[in-house]
């Protein structure tokens, strides 16, 4: 056997060739990292084996993972997509278990085998979901949002079947006492984790304060010892880190701890994926191709069909729900685990995995092309998902405003728009405000602002607004594809408007501007430029910076109550 530094060597290095290959055929790293791991796992040169050290470098990849997306889980987003996280995720899953339940029987299996091929595939990845996310910069976009939400009820939903499952080896199972047990552990966690926020973590802060060095192991520590903790109770390690981020989400410094801890994330999560495509069981699969060929089918077209239904019933466009739906088109390795356990209690023949396995690939790796070019897809696909959820009112489900003449049309209300619209109204122009969040639609109804609801790259929505004497196009959206069609749509129908719009890199700036864009914001070069004038203006006179700061948090409790809407 190979020593740990050899092995973690020789897995880097085929890691590096794939990867090299797939930047160069332009295709997912993530599908590399997977071919990795068929190449170096027990099917081909079997240098990572099962159980080796490996394994719990991939299981630490992953509680960083969650536990930098708890630090984004603050209460107030919670708040936010809660709602239809819960309704989306929890109706994905009856109508997948339903349906998938029926295909199983049609191919043959016995209801038993039937339930458990069904309820397993419902799950979907949150690991390679989140990488996708993070990778196209997407987890802070509304649908990134919601995917994040539901694929957390999922996993919950499908930890507590394993730990059910686990509980049952033994035979009998006392479901009361089951249902008792796990609630009495969720009440005392719930209340740990309240005394935790109110008292320790203020406290902490107070410590670390004056130590980067000090707040980066304390992170990781944290990290690790819930994920150790919540795994001793029954729980997943998953689960432990999750609720570790959320924690520290309170933490004045949870942006900072979760910019360090990304580089060291990345490196595992790496290995995550490695082991996952060294684990796939392939077996004798020879005659499950029909099996094999339906599910696949199902979860990459019903599955992110289901979520679009429910989340465009729910009112969001059907771009949102488009774009959550993708990200359900691909079984989780909770399917594999969950399937796994039935076998070794008997009740589930152990044959069903190398299909699940198969089913597994071929899934995630489609998916993955899915969600990385949903924009493409969208384009080709909008006739078809028109037809299948056709507006209720003429493509104004929220009231379109009756405007002879429009001076500013904004789209998206969130942070950027919220300021936009108090000076917009100051100047006592005509402007209508865009959003693709029935919330916040919902709430700037309420406030009596001219709104719309609808997505910034449709074109027949756009094409209902009367655009003929409009003299400013503001897009708060820091999505380049967005802007992109936002700023050609605008030379063909406004062609006399100016086009303001947002971008976070310089090549997408550079690309605005050639597309037509009157200025392109910034926000990382305008915050240098203003650090310069700030510096420029003051010198070193510290009555001047405490005088400038005193402006900028009047500005911000300002900017604040203009526009308290859910974003």
């Amino acid at each position: 056997m190979v020593s740990i530094f050899v092995q973690i060597s020789l897995v880097l290095g085929v890691a590096v060739v794939i990867s090299l290959i797939m930047r160069l055929l332009r295709q997912p790293l993530i599908i590399g990292y997977i071919i990795t791991g068929i190449i170096v796992g027990p099917a081909v040169f079997g240098i990572v084996q099962k159980g080796d050290a490996l394994e719990s470098f991939a299981h630490i990849g992953v509680a960083l993972l969650l536990f930098i997306v708890g630090l984004g889980l603050h209460p107030k987003m919670i708040r936010e997509v809660g709602g239809v996280a819960i309704v989306t995720g929890l109706g994905q899953i009856v109508f997948t278990s339903v349906i998938g339940w029926v295909i199983a029987i049609m191919l043959g299996y016995t209801p038993l085998v039937a339930l458990y091929i069904a309820i397993a595939f419902t799950f979907s990845s949150t690991i390679i979901i989140l990488r996708l996310l993070y990778s196209k910069e997407d987890q802070d976009t509304l649908y990134g949002r919601i995917a994040i939400g539901f694929l957390l009820v999922q996993d919950f939903v499908a930890l507590i079947m394993i730990i059910f499952l686990a509980s049952s080896r033994g035979g009998y199972v006392d479901i009361q006492l089951f249902l008792a047990t796990i609630l009495l552990k969720v009440l005392i966690v719930t209340a740990a984790v309240v005394l935790l926020i109110k008292f320790i973590v203020p406290l902490a802060d107070k410590a670390l304060a004056q130590s980067r060095e000090l707040l980066f192991i304390f992170a990781i520590g944290t990290c690790l010892v819930f994920a150790s903790l919540f795994n001793y109770l029954g729980f997943s390690q998953e689960l432990g880190a999750l609720i570790a981020g959320v924690i520290l989400s309170f933490s004045p410094y949870h942006r900072e701890i979760a910019t360090r801890l990304q580089p060291l994330r990345d490196f595992f999560l790496i290995t995550f994926f490695i082991v996952l495509g060294a684990g796939m069981h392939f077996g004798d699969i020879s005659t499950s191709w029909l099996m094999i060929l339906a599910f696949s089918a199902f979860i990459l077209i019903g599955n992110p069909l289901i979520v679009f239904i429910i989340m465009t019933r729910m009112g969001y466009s059907k771009r949102t729900g488009f774009f959550a739906g993708l990200t359900v088109a691909q079984i989780s390795e909770f399917s594999l685990i969950l399937l796994a356990m039935g076998a070794e209690v008997g009740h589930i023949p152990g044959e069903i995995l190398g299909p699940a396995t198969m089913v597994g690939l071929i899934t995630i790796g489609i998916s993955s092309y899915m969600i990385t070019y949903n924009h493409t897809l969208y384009r080709w696909l909008e006739g078809f998902l028109s037809f299948l959820a056709p507006a209720k009112k003429p493509r104004r489900e929220m009231g379109l405003p009756r405007m002879k003449k429009l001076d500013v049309l904004v789209l998206g209300a969130h942070r950027l728009g919220g300021g936009i619209i108090n000076v917009l109204k100051k100047m006592k122009v005509k402007f209508l405000v865009v959003d693709h969040d029935p919330q916040v639609i919902r709430f700037l109804e309420k406030s009596k602002i001219p709104t719309l609801f609808g997505s910034a790259d449709d074109a027949a929505f756009l094409d209902q607004i009367q655009l003929k004497d409009t003299k400013l196009i503001i897009s708060t959206i820091p999505d380049f594809e967005t802007n992109n069609f936002v700023v050609q749509y605008a030379k063909r129908r406004a062609p006399h408007a100016n086009v303001i719009c947002v971008a976070n890199h310089s090549s997408h700036a550079k690309d605005l501007y050639a597309a037509g864009a009157t200025y392109v914001v910034m926000p990382p070069y305008l915050g240098r430029k203003y650090i310069i004038d700030l510096v420029r203006r003051n010198k070193l006179n510290t009555k001047k910076y405490h005088h400038e700061r005193a402006h900028h948090v009047k500005d911000l409790n300002n900017l604040s109550n203009d526009l308290k809407s859910p974003k």
